[in-house]
């Protein structure tokens, strides 16, 4: 069915008349005349009957009536949310893994409408490094921001900041009062570490074999969040990247100096795909308001 033919079809319902119908539609009467006769044909009734010198609807016309009503403004409405989307508007979705989706994201996103006037929609989603990948993969998610993973030529990656190793302990604990420590120093005790479900796992196995020796593992835990609430109530310490609001789990986060290690955050998106302007804008602010620095 023709969608301009539904539109010439509601002016006549509503104008009564073709002359008046055609000059506000700026068609000729003739086209407009063909038009509706095109629709009879396809609906296989007629939709108007003779009224004088005007028209009117007949039983058909004013149940086609109420029905084209609702197809032309859901086309309109649809049209209308494509046409915000290449303006630049519409939604954009944004996952994380959990530390950064509680508090890197939605500070991100405040810096950047605030910097843009931007009033677009944000959706925000956690997971682990594999489900914030695999999200992406799916088209689930625009944009993810996670630990580097096993991507290969349909992810670009950009490397968005970066954290220092620490070693997480309780208030009360023996490491508790030291600006810095080695990595040796943090052997003595038992550790709770990343299980082998944890992106990190990889790289914390490689932090250890810098020194040659491996911790007294006391638990593994796939969660960084449940890894300092186990430290919180004294089933170890944790060697860890530092996250944000460690302290609001009154813990202390101690800087390991030797060997160095740092862990880099990436901010990730399909390669092969449209980027809507959005998507663009957003993803090249995040590269200039938070270049990352070697």
């Amino acid at each position: 069915m023709n969608f301009e033919h539904l539109r010439y079809f509601l002016v006549l319902s509503r104008l009564e008349h073709y002359g008046a119908a055609a000059e506000e539609l700026s068609i000729s009467q003739p086209g407009l005349s063909h038009a509706i006769s095109s629709l009879e044909d396809e609906l296989g009734v007629p939709l108007f009957r003779k009224k004088g010198r005007n028209i009117t609807l007949n039983q058909y016309g004013r149940l086609l009536q109420n029905d084209a009503e609702k197809i032309i403004s859901l086309v309109d409405k649809c049209t209308d949310s494509f046409s915000n989307i290449l303006e630049g508007g519409g939604a954009l979705h944004l996952a994380g893994i959990t530390r950064l989706a509680s508090h890197l994201l939605p500070n991100l996103v405040r810096e950047y409408k605030t910097d843009t006037d931007c009033c677009a929609n944000f959706h925000f989603y956690t997971g682990n490094t594999p489900d914030v990948l695999q999200g992406v993969r799916d088209g689930r998610y625009d944009i993810g921001f996670c630990f580097r993973s096993d991507w290969k030529n349909d992810i670009e990656a950009f490397p968005y900041s970066k954290q220092e190793m620490s070693v997480i302990v309780h208030p009360e604990h023996p490491l508790a009062s030291q600006t810095a420590v080695s990595l040796m120093d943090t052997l003595p005790y038992p550790q709770i570490i990343f299980s082998t479900k944890s992106a990190l796992r990889p790289s914390m196995d490689e932090f250890f074999e810098q020194i040659h020796r491996y911790p007294k593992v006391a638990y593994e835990v796939e969660q960084d969040e449940l890894i300092a609430e186990m430290v919180s109530c004294g089933f170890g310490i944790a060697v860890m990247p530092k996250f944000p609001n460690v302290e609001r789990h009154g813990l202390v986060a101690i800087p390991i100096t030797e060997p160095h290690w740092e862990n880099i955050f990436f901010m990730i998106r399909r390669k092969e795909d449209f980027h809507s302007p959005l998507e663009i804008d957003f993803w090249e602010y995040c590269k200039k308001k938070h270049p990352y620095r070697e």
